[in-house]
């Protein structure tokens, strides 16, 4: 596991903090670990949806 050692500080609805609360309880881990896989799942995700995008149009040009 990466080294955590930067503070970010967000505000949070009342309504996402339950649901914070919640999902991270249900799934065993701390909230602030339950943010951190989702932004790590979000930018992986998008980063990895534009590279297939990218390599489905390169092999439709090269066919």
């Amino acid at each position: 596991m990466a080294k955590i050692d930067k503070r970010f500080q967000i505000l949070l609805s009342e309504e996402e903090q339950i649901l914070l609360k919640n999902e991270a309880s249900r799934r065993g881990v701390s909230g602030g670990e339950l943010i951190r896989m989702a932004l790590k799942n979000e930018i992986i995700q998008k980063s990895e949806l534009v590279r297939r995008k990218a390599l489905i149009t390169l092999t439709e040009i090269l066919d």
